[in-house]
């Protein structure tokens, strides 16, 4: 343990500094060894490790997420370490263990890409500047040191320009004076955890990326190749749940005979979920399917009473669903279900859609083929000819096909994705359809892809 000297502030910044990057760095590297993805936290918590080794504070980490009113903390003390164990169990009671609300302190410093220095304040002043939650829960656990004054240093995390989370020192006995010089040496520490952190986040949406073409691609395939319903949804979901990190999904369909819906294929349950049958949903519910909301699934009235309370009994906490629709008629939804909140962000949502797309496509290309067989006309139907496409036109068509986005699109044909959408218009007015999943379904039907 590094001691303070008698001038009153950390004299070893610099091998602090180094220390922190050599942490972040090694994680960094020992994570690309071992696994396609790095664990962010891992670096978080390696970063504070080696500023809690060397200085008797605690330090705290702050990453924004997607959704930059949450972020992830995480605390390292090892003079007090019943400090850092304490506000761990008060961030879990916020959110989630390791997660909370932006708030505070963090961000000002976030919002104002400035540091704050307060080299020494009495605790009710730390009190009065955190949220009520807080003062509430000190209210009722009593902190486990006594602690009259303390000194505070927080500066912003930044990778490049942007501002993606803080970085902080608390002092809690105020065996020092925290000063000016201090910002220095922490403020670029701040930024080499934040780039290191930036770099293995890109690369982790980088692989998803790809894992998620591939997963599209599989399906894809499997659509074209199989007239087995079952093989083909069991496809599906294994896909879904793998790429989207939930712990169970499925695809229900409408029975339009008895007006009731059921599970025609599921993955991640325990119990005999597919052999219940709920009332077909109404419209609002329908609406909320198409709408992407994110809800507990005990709140959602067109799931059924005998559906809510098997899920229940799963421990499944978050639910969300891409409807299946073939020409503006709702057949069903892709369902997936988590034991943790879900957070979905727009390539998550279109990667669900996407699966919702073909799971569509290989629903109304099995019951096309089975209405022909039972009518004694199962041989190849007639196939009209392919609209006069450009080559672009053929390239986007393919790339929709396998449940390329918009987005996805524009990368893999270096375009920008409002030249995408005027060829998805030209698509669409050619085929004489009305939305993707129909020129998809109809692009598959009439061999216009391979």
């Amino acid at each position: 343990m590094n001691n303070t000297s008698d001038v009153g502030h950390y004299p070893r910044g610099e091998q602090v500094l180094a220390a922190i990057a050599d942490a972040a760095v090694r994680v960094y590297s020992e994570s690309l060894a071992v696994h396609s993805r790095i664990n962010i936290d891992s670096i978080l918590t390696a970063a504070a490790s080696a500023v809690a080794e060397r200085l008797p504070v605690t330090c705290m980490a702050i990453l924004m997420k997607s959704d930059p009113d949450t972020s992830r903390v995480v605390f390292a003390d090892n003079v007090n370490p019943g400090m850092a164990n304490y506000l761990d169990k008060y961030i879990a009671t916020l959110l989630r263990p390791g997660e909370a609300p932006t708030t505070g302190l963090s961000r000002k410093v976030i919002e104002t890409g400035s540091p704050i220095l307060i080299p020494r304040m009495p605790l009710e002043r730390l009190r009065s500047m955190t949220s009520e939650a807080a003062q509430e829960y000190r209210a009722t656990h009593p902190l486990p040191i006594e602690v009259d004054e303390l000194g505070l240093l927080m500066v912003p995390m930044r990778s490049g320009p942007a501002v993606v989370g803080t970085l902080a020192l608390i002092d809690w006995q105020c065996r020092s004076v925290l000063t000016d010089e201090d910002i220095d040496w922490m403020q670029r520490a701040a930024d080499r955890v934040g780039v290191t952190v930036e770099s293995a986040q890109l690369r982790g949406r980088a692989i998803e990326r790809a894992e998620r073409l591939a997963a599209l691609s599989d399906v894809a395939l499997a659509v074209t190749s199989t007239q087995d319903l079952r093989v083909t949804f069991k496809l599906i979901l294994e896909r879904v749940t793998a790429a989207l990190s939930v712990e169970a999904a499925d695809v229900l369909l409408v029975d339009e005979g008895d007006g009731t819906v059921f599970v025609a294929a599921s993955t991640g349950f325990r119990t005999g979920l597919s052999e219940v049958r709920a009332p077909m949903p109404t419209e609002a519910g329908r609406q909320w399917v198409i709408g992407h909301n994110v809800a507990s699934p005990a709140a959602i009235d067109w799931i059924g009473q005998s559906r809510r309370w098997l899920i229940a009994r799963e421990g499944l906490k978050s639910y969300t669903a891409s409807p299946l629709q073939l020409r503006e008629r709702f057949v069903g939804a892709l369902e997936v279900f988590s034991r943790v909140m879900l957070e979905p962000d727009q390539e998550w949502l279109g990667f669900l859609d996407a699966m919702g797309s073909l799971a569509a496509v290989a629903y109304d290309n099995t019951t096309a083929h089975d209405a022909l067989r039972r009518t004694g006309h199962a041989q190849a139907p007639h196939r009209a000819p392919a609209p006069a496409w450009s080559e672009r036109e053929r390239e986007i068509l393919q790339l929709i096909v396998d449940g390329a986005s918009n987005r996805d699109a524009a990368e893999k044909l270096h375009l920008s994705q409002n030249t995408i959408k005027f060829h998805v218009r030209q698509l669409l007015e050619k085929a004489q359809v009305a939305n993707r999943t129909e020129l998809a379904s109809k692009a598959l039907h009439q061999g216009w892809v391979s």
